[in-house]
């Protein structure tokens, strides 16, 4: 088959290891991006701590074990390299704004579980490491036609520089704004666009001694105050002596840009979080010189994650807020999912490859959306029950989400 892969996000190239596993046989698997990637890696551990790669990379993400599951089942190699660039933790400690711990809840079940939060950069170069430069291509996709939409036997996609090329399988990995989304709906009279969640994630990078409750514990650190929370954790090697820090504040509109006036976001911390007396979040706000907003969007639910031999994986079908932290690990069960699907149904015999893809596209689907709204479930649980600015139910609503991603 010749498929075709737009954007090479996380999803997009965790979709290219699942399928380069799971389907039988040899495929031409091209991976489309219209952005150039980012600086080479030797710059990485020095450029995360000022704003020339942190706003267009993005900040730190999690990695829960069902997500370090599937990449091991994908890759081993990456999944190694995945922990060795990142920080391993084993329990997220709740305390409140004075310092008092709330509860210490373990994040793994199994002896050979592993949970990483790491600067979402380090993840994309792993995945991208695992791939050959030749299956990437960096070309803007302007808009994807259905295949039997115009009479065309195969879905086609048109580029921006006035191309085309057919496909046997499209896969619309490109994020919550994605233009694979749009074309699948155009011609629905319901809005399937991404929505401005009214929220806004702060994050930073700064050089500073790892505070023991997080080396020696083993912790992420999530503080819970009268006007919102605050976390903090390593996010490499916890002997690199480099924190994350990471909160959220709530807006009727979105920024107009990922960086925004220092003296803003310095304002909006203090404002927030100045009269806090937990020792280490004074620390941070000190030290915070590079802090970058991000707005946070979500996608609503949709009928089908496509047809016409085009799919949906990851952001692109299903973003949610990141209260409770699996929106990475669900775009990569995603890619595991239809990976195997589509292995399955094409080994079936007597089954064209349209019709394989078909099935695929319609049991993706199927298969994933009672997990997925149940997690969706619980994200809304823990975002409502965090805005009434207590501190008892966030704590509550975070508890609740521990069991179903061991």
């Amino acid at each position: 088959m010749k498929i075709a892969i737009v954007g090479c996000g996380l999803a997009g190239m965790s979709t290219y290891l699942a399928l380069l596993k799971f389907l039988p046989g040899k495929h031409e698997i091209t991976i489309y991006e219209s952005r150039t990637r980012p600086p080479e890696q030797n710059s990485l551990s020095q450029s995360l701590e000022t704003t020339e790669v942190a706003a267009p990379q993005g900040g730190c993400i999690g990695i829960s074990a069902n997500g370090m599951r599937v990449l091991y089942n994908l890759d081993r190699a990456v999944h190694a390299t995945i922990q060795k660039r990142g920080f391993a933790y084993k329990t997220v400690r709740l305390r409140t704004s004075s310092g008092v711990d709330l509860s210490i809840e373990r994040r793994t079940e199994r002896d050979d579980d592993v949970t990483m939060i790491m600067a979402r950069q380090a993840v994309w170069r792993t995945l991208r490491e695992a791939i050959p430069d030749d299956d990437i291509v960096i070309r803007k996709v302007l808009s994807v036609t259905k295949r039997a939409h115009f009479g065309n036997m195969k879905p086609v996609v048109s580029f921006a520089d006035g191309g085309s090329v057919e496909f046997d399988l499209v896969v619309g990995a490109d994020g919550v704004h994605s233009t694979v989304r749009k074309q699948i709906f155009n011609n629905d009279d319901i809005d399937y666009s991404a929505a401005f969640a009214k929220r806004c994630g702060i994050w930073g990078f700064i050089s500073m001694s790892i505070p023991k409750e997080v080396s020696e514990n083993e912790s992420v650190v999530i503080i819970l105050g009268d006007r919102g929370s605050m976390g903090y954790s390593a996010y490499r090697p916890t002997n690199e002596g480099s924190l994350s820090w990471w909160s959220m504040y709530e807006t009727e509109e979105p920024p107009s840009r990922k960086e925004v006036p220092r003296e803003f976001v310095s304002a909006l911390l203090q404002r927030t979080f100045g009269h806090w007396e937990e020792k280490n979040i004074q620390t941070i706000l000190q030290k915070a010189s590079a802090p970058f907003i991000y707005p946070i969007w979500t996608v609503p639910d949709l009928p089908t994650w496509g047809d016409g031999g085009v799919v949906l994986i990851g952001d692109a079908a299903h973003a949610m807020t990141p209260d409770i932290g699996q929106g990475t690990s669900q775009a990569f069960e995603d890619s595991e999912a239809f990976g195997m699907i589509l292995g399955h149904v094409l080994r079936k015999e007597g089954i064209s490859e349209g019709d394989a893809i078909d099935l695929a596209v319609k049991g993706i689907y199927e298969c994933r959306l009672p997990r997925l709204s149940k997690i969706k479930l619980l994200n809304s649980q823990a975002q409502s029950k965090g805005m009434k600015r207590t501190l008892i139910s966030p704590y509550r609503a975070k508890s609740q989400c521990v069991n179903i991603f061991r």
